[in-house]
């Protein structure tokens, strides 16, 4: 598929301040029916493939490799997300507040998701513009006259990633212009959105107000974790009671309409849920504890083991994980926890279970459909992340705190 011929020279890269922004290769993708595939090479389960997004705050020449690489403060999250019309054929537009950094901004991935993707949102590709202050992306190769949210992720020079932007809603355009793009959404915006605690533990209620619906209208709910959003739910009534969470100390919460053709509505209001139930961080040691003489007591057996596949391409990856409990008592309810080998190794989506990450640390926990695991019983779960180059594999994993056989 050719690239859009209408794009200007100041979209290919960036300037500021006399700095040159960094402008990382491109993996060509192309949009079928809502979803990204790639351009060659075939790839099983949900695909989150795009390229690394051109830089819009150089770093400063006063910052050396040594500061970068010791740099672990994220980015600020992008603000003021909001819709642009561009009059390309299958183009969405977007513009936001640019983030701030101790280093210096290096870049922004953009996040997709329209109705049939089920929960996962899609990393995608874009042409960049600024101002002192904003940012404007072309988002390109998506279904004309289809209707997208958005999400957007600032990067620094050391790789850390903000939190995500809150969502936004644009259609992408279609050439010659059809009744309904450009222009607003016929869907009414779901408004005064609150959020209770849920019938259990990790799992969130809802309630949004909303008008002039039909039988066919149903409410996507969107959830933030501090590293990604996905679709927590899709509910045929202006309110839900099970929307799961995961152990972060807090949750952000948006509702759009959507009808069966789907079009969606601008989002909600944006509502935070404090976790009551967060889980607790690791506590290093304050000393060392002298050495001691081994107990003759055998360690307790293992009773889960955990199965890791991954499967890599130029940018990213697909892990299938099996959870198999080999104990002689049931698990109700489970955390799964592991670490990434590298820096560079990014969650992105996943099935199955509500994923996070925070530095390497990456963490799923069960849903309200899978909370249990019988002796003998194996789950399957997955995710997809992103990678430069090397892409090893986890070595050490957890289950409820307790550790697990690998293989």
């Amino acid at each position: 598929m050719p690239f859009p011929r209408s794009r200007g020279t100041a979209s290919r890269g960036l300037l500021i301040a006399g700095c040159t922004a960094v402008v990382t290769a491109a993996v060509t993708a192309v949009m079928l029916g809502g979803g990204l595939v790639p351009a060659s090479g075939a790839v099983s389960g949900p695909v989150s493939v795009a390229r690394q997004v051109p830089a819009v705050g150089a770093v400063g020449a006063a910052y050396d490799a040594a500061q970068i690489a010791a740099d672990t403060t994220p980015p600020s999250e992008p603000t003021g997300l909001t819709p642009r019309t561009v009059y390309r054929n299958g183009v969405a537009g977007l513009t936001w507040t640019q983030s701030t950094d101790d280093v210096g901004v290096t870049g922004y991935d953009i996040y997709a998701w329209t109705y049939g993707s089920d929960q996962s949102f899609s990393r995608v590709q874009a042409d960049f513009t600024h101002t002192a202050t904003t940012v404007n992306a072309d988002v390109f190769y998506l279904t004309p006259d289809r209707s997208y949210v958005f999400y957007v992720v600032a990067i620094d020079a050391a790789g850390n990633r903000s939190v995500p932007s809150l969502l936004a809603m644009n259609r992408a355009m279609s050439e010659p212009p059809t009744a309904s793009s450009p222009g607003p959404s016929t869907l009414p915006q779901p408004w005064d959105l609150r959020v209770f605690d849920g019938p259990d533990t990790g799992i969130v209620s809802l309630q949004w107000s909303t008008s002039d619906y039909t039988p066919e209208t149903h409410w996507p709910v969107f959830v933030r974790s501090s590293t990604r959003w996905w679709r927590g739910d899709d509910s045929p009534l202006p309110r839900t009671f099970v929307v799961p969470i995961g152990g972060e100390a807090s949750y952000t919460f948006q509702v759009a309409a959507r009808d069966d053709a789907g079009n969606l509505s601008n989002p909600s209001n944006a509502v935070t849920y404090v976790n009551p139930h967060p889980s607790p961080s690791p506590t290093p040691p304050t000393t060392p504890t002298p050495p001691t003489t081994p107990s003759a007591t055998p360690s307790a057996p293992r009773t889960c083991a955990i199965t890791y596949a991954a499967k890599s391409w130029a940018t990213g990856f697909t892990s299938d994980v099996t959870i198999k409990n080999t104990g002689g008592a049931p698990i109700s309810g489970w955390r799964l926890a592991f670490s990434f080998p590298l820096t560079t190794q990014h969650l992105t989506s996943g099935w199955s279970a509500t994923w996070a990450q925070s530095g390497t640390a990456v963490s799923a926990v069960n849903t309200a459909w899978n909370k249990t695991i019988n002796p003998g019983q194996s789950l399957k779960i997955g995710f997809n992340g992103t990678s430069s180059g090397a892409n090893p594999s986890p070595t050490a994993f957890t289950l409820n705190g307790a550790p697990c056989t690998s293989g």
